[in-house]
């Protein structure tokens, strides 16, 4: 299993619960060759998309609602279909135990371990049996695309980066350090005389840099080290602060500087130019992403391929998938 793979298991395991019991049921949202995928599986499949998406359901119109329970369906849909189409395949190895410790381990505290369990409507025995599907989900799906698979040819890497490569370009970087003067502070709501001063004792070389920052700076995380900020890019950084940083020569210090978060004074310490890399230097990366894409792409063919083979097995009932409402 890859690594991954594995933390995907984890994942949907300690946050919401896409490893539920999977019984039959009367109130079904669809049938794969005759196995159901109850109500309650795609709810709470649709609770663990909310989770990972930051989204409230409450705030999705009715349309989206329909849309999120359709998209969502369809993923436990291709599951299923997958593991009927892998159901008589015995070649796959499996290490459930392995995976089922790993997962207790994640819990410091031993009690709390069966007590999610509990609130995922899992035991133990379900638990091992979802892993083991999953495992042996993944195994059939690398075996029927690595088939599929051929090598990337030169040529095609080759072609990837002289039309991409500007998109493997290294940013230009900067290692700077500040002094910064929060605009949330309510009980300072004017801090332009504030920074004008320490500006002043900077500029008459009555205290260093370093130790200004030390006594004045609110950014806890830098003032313990002279403001140091390291290294970093323009998209680490807000607009207004990485405009003036651009602007200033090495070892020169900016004027006292305005920005939505508060005012600073900069120092730029270090500057590297951006650098395209040579094909050479990212060869072996395209080869992997170009693999990749692959990879989905046969996935998504095998996928399709399955669904078009089950054919009228493949069976949903609306008014049921319509009244399905992820759990709080």
């Amino acid at each position: 299993m890859s690594a991954s793979f594995k933390a995907l298991v984890i994942i949907l395991f300690l946050t919401a619960g896409l490893l539920v019991c999977w019984k039959a049921s009367n109130d079904s949202v669809a049938e794969v060759q005759g196995l159901p995928i109850t109500r309650l599986e795609l709810e709470e499949a649709l609770r663990s998309d909310l989770w990972k998406s930051q989204t409230v359901w409450a705030s999705l119109d009715a349309g989206a609602r329909k849309q999120t329970r359709r998209r969502v369906l369809e993923t436990l849909v291709n599951d299923r279909l997958i593991k009927v189409a892998r159901s008589h395949d015995t070649s796959a190895t499996m290490n459930v135990r392995r995976e089922s410790d790993m997962m207790r381990r994640q819990f410091a505290d031993a009690a709390e371990y069966p007590q999610r369990l509990a609130a995922q409507r899992q035991t133990q025995q379900s638990l091992d049996i979802a892993i083991r599907d999953a495992q042996l989900d993944e195994q059939w799906i690398a075996r029927q695309v690595t088939r599929r698979l051929a090598e990337v040819p030169d040529k095609h890497v080759r072609a990837w980066y002289d039309e991409f490569k500007e998109s493997l370009r290294i940013p230009q970087a900067h290692h700077a350090a500040h002094i910064f003067l929060t605009r949330h502070d309510q009980s300072k709501p004017d801090r332009e005389p504030e920074i004008r001063e320490i500006y002043r004792q900077l500029m008459a070389k009555e205290k260093t840099f370093a130790a200004l920052a030390a006594k004045h700076s609110d950014d806890d995380r830098s003032k313990a080290v002279g403001g140091d900020l390291g290294w970093f890019t323009r998209e680490r950084m807000p607009a207004d602060f990485i405009a003036a940083v651009e602007k200033l020569k090495i070892g020169q210090f900016s004027d006292p500087l305005p920005t939505k978060l508060g005012w600073h004074l900069i120092i730029v310490m270090e500057r590297r130019a951006s650098l395209l890399p040579t094909f050479e230097e990212v060869n072996a990366e395209i080869v992997a992403r170009l693999t990749s894409q692959r990879r989905e792409e046969a996935v998504h063919s095998l996928t399709a391929e399955i669904r078009q083979t089950a054919g009228k097995s493949l069976i949903y009932h609306s008014p049921v998938i319509d009244r399905a409402e992820p759990e709080p």
